[in-house]
């Protein structure tokens, strides 16, 4: 006769599940106030995840649409929990651009951390001429420094105009999070062996005894 031997495991520990939430702006159409005459006023812009459920950030990126203005005059970062990440520096500004690159504006601009290159010298790899620039770029500083924590909450995107004329107008923005879920408890598991045949356990158990006794 066959019988199954039952042998039950629970695992440890909890399941941590990936999730994404994304969120774009109204249109906005605000333009952007010269930081040059406004102090530190420029302009702060709002995007609130709710009941998201990602109790761990592990990726940002943000999408710009910016109409007009020339790129190097801009100044930007995101905020969110305390910490802050710069998105423009002043774009191309060096010794022999005192003004940066002088490209007017960003449509449809996608920040990553995982872009293939930095949005600080982009005029090395494309030159958009009078245009906007396009295309997916690595901010000036990593968005890495928002990991961790939830991703509920206020997201605040500021962003100036550091030089007089040329004003832009912030059209829009998006932002994409990914993180780890919620923790969920893992299944317990049952594992299931079959003995085939109950001889073979007893036979096992003879075989200990006799060994026993002349031992």
């Amino acid at each position: 006769m066959n019988k199954i031997l039952a042998i039950s495991l629970v695992a440890a520990g909890s399941l941590r599940l990936a999730s994404a939430a994304s969120l774009t702006s109204p249109t906005l159409s605000q333009p952007i106030p010269d930081y040059a005459n406004n102090g530190l006023s420029g302009l702060a812009e709002n995007i609130t995840f709710n009941h998201t459920g990602i109790q761990s950030v592990t990726d940002v990126q943000l999408t710009l649409d910016i109409t007009g203005g020339f790129n190097g005059d801009y100044f930007a970062y995101l905020e969110h929990n305390n910490s802050m990440v710069v998105l423009l520096n002043r774009v191309g500004l060096n010794g022999q651009r005192p003004y940066g690159y002088d490209n007017g504006g960003f449509s449809q601009v996608t920040l990553s951390d995982t872009a293939a290159n930095g949005i600080q010298t982009y005029q090395n790899e494309v030159n958009p001429g009078t245009g906007p620039l396009t295309g997916t770029w690595q901010p000036d500083q990593p968005l890495s420094g928002l990991n961790g924590g939830s991703a509920d909450g206020a997201w605040t995107l500021f962003i100036a105009d550091e030089s007089q004329g040329g004003i832009g107008i912030l059209t829009s923005w998006s932002l994409t999070v990914d993180g780890t879920a919620t923790n969920v408890p893992e299944a317990t598991g049952t594992m299931v062996l079959l003995a085939m045949g109950a001889g073979l356990l007893a036979v096992a158990h003879r075989r200990s005894l006799a060994n026993s006794v002349r031992g």
